[in-house]
């Protein structure tokens, strides 16, 4: 196994996907952090020009900062483009990734810093403090042996500029006024200046490279800890799936054998006998739909993670539910229209087999629920940034008590059991976890606007999709 070189950009411990997100959103905020930067730049030239009207002996030649503050923004609007461009260039072959971005930020940074204690006074600089600042946001981001190696770069070249402004072979740019005697040219002063900046800076890099050392290690525990527990999840999903489909089997079997008997195939049945054989037959069937709505959740948690959604017209979607429902539908007599508030298909960008099941959902449960003669009505609404569908019916309705629980797992509602209406309770479960999953939100409410009576207030379920 290839070792990692000292100076790094990637070492192996943080090299997992989180680690690229949050590095590019450090980018993201180092470049919003200069942009803070370039105005208080702009501020201070403009603090200067008030300073020396009221304070005429305090000069200071304001050019340079200006100069300065004009760069900033120049580079770090280019450092922004790039940013919103970078996701879609292709550096495979240059091998050039985020972090190389963050170490041409802070390098650009540091000159443009060097460059302002230059004209700010050099060793005598209060923007010297400022390096702080600069190698702890360095240090959350790079590898702590290269912001040394930079920082001693950085170190060096101050040290040479405040030397060659020691000797005069540079002019040395100050504050007029503002220090009661120069520091400049006392060389045990820019010695001594240099020596504790120095030590400050590395004791800097070492603490806070170490703390963000340790957070990376504990979020990269905590992603393959999550990962652990989602192929657990994916397994027993599996399990349950082979070991319930195995059940619908024989269960199949009995239920054939039944329709024979009943049927009279086998021969003829005494009448006391049909009853009993018609409700196992009932219960037979009920037993099928459980394992159908267990085997639909097995299968929506399997698909945990949906990387290839597609454009859905949700108008072709619902007119492929009414013609499968059709038969069901003209049995009892029930009206089902479909309302859209403006032409077009109402595209959502989703998996369709997983929303036809939710929305099929919706619509069966309208149905079951709805007396003879009734109506249901789907409505598509373009709310702003909401797609809205509503399936509203004329049914039984939903006690206002059971209203909260409906979605859960296994719930069915007081009138369903007390009207003995055939259910697993796992129907609204599977429609909430599905509706979730494409990033939208259902509620529900009883009386629906199909109100018909007190017997028959209805129900209307309202799903909203974030628009793509």
């Amino acid at each position: 196994m290839k070792k990692n070189s000292f100076f790094s950009l990637t070492p192996e411990r943080v090299k997992y996907d989180q680690f690229w997100i949050d590095i590019r959103q450090r980018n993201r905020w180092l470049i919003m952090l200069r942009y803070g930067a370039v105005v208080m730049l702009v501020s201070m030239c403009l603090g200067v020009y008030a300073v020396e009207s009221f304070f005429p002996n305090i000069q200071f030649y304001e050019l340079p900062l200006w100069i300065i503050s004009a760069v900033i923004l120049a580079y770090n609007l280019i450092f922004h483009k790039l940013w919103n461009d970078f996701p879609k260039m292709k550096f495979k072959k240059l091998k050039v990734h985020s972090l190389h971005f963050s170490l041409m930020q802070i390098c650009f940074d540091f000159c443009a810093l060097i460059f302002l204690i230059y004209f700010t006074g050099g060793v005598e600089s209060p923007l010297n403090a400022f390096f702080i600042f600069h190698i702890i946001i360095g240090s959350l981001l790079l590898p702590g042996s290269v912001v040394g190696l930079i920082l001693s770069i950085v170190i060096l070249v101050l040290l040479s500029i405040s030397l060659l402004s020691f000797y005069g072979t540079i002019p040395h740019h100050t504050v007029i006024g503002l220090l009661p005697e120069t520091l400049y040219d006392n060389v045990s002063y820019i010695v001594i200046f240099y020596s504790f900046l120095t030590l400050t800076l590395f004791v800097c890099i070492y603490l806070t490279n170490s703390i963000a050392k340790q957070l990376y290690i504990r979020e990269r525990l905590l992603t393959d800890a999550y990962q652990n527990l989602e192929n657990a999840e994916k397994e027993k999903s599996q399990y349950v799936m082979s070991i319930v489909h195995d059940l619908k089997t024989p269960i199949a079997a009995a239920l054939t054998y039944l329709n024979m008997i009943l049927g009279g195939n086998l021969g003829a049945i005494l009448e006391e006998q049909k009853k009993p054989l018609e409700r196992s037959k009932t219960r037979l069937y009920s037993a099928i739909t459980t394992i159908n709505d267990i085997l639909n959740i097995s299968h929506i948690k399997l698909l945990s993670k949906l990387d290839e959604l597609q454009d859905v017209s949700l108008c072709d979607l619902f007119h492929e539910i009414f013609q499968d429902t059709s038969v069901l539908f003209k049995s009892k007599n029930i009206r089902i229209d479909l309302v859209c508030e403006q032409k077009g298909p109402f595209m959502l960008k989703s998996e369709p087999k997983l929303l036809k099941l939710a929305l099929s959902n919706l619509i069966s449960n309208a149905f079951k629920y709805t007396n003879q003669d009734g109506k249901v009505e789907v409505r598509i609404l373009d709310n702003q940034n909401l797609l809205t569908i509503i399936i509203a019916d004329s049914g039984i309705g939903i006690p206002k008590k059971d209203i909260d629980r409906i979605f859960n797992d296994f719930y069915r509602s007081s009138v369903s059991k007390k009207l003995a209406i055939e259910g697993t309770g796992l129907g609204l479960s599977i429609v909430n976890n599905i509706i979730k999953k494409f990033g939208g939100s259902a509620r529900v409410e009883s009386p629906s606007y199909l109100f018909k009576d007190e017997k028959n207030p209805g129900t209307q379920f309202i799903v909203d999709f974030v628009k793509n």
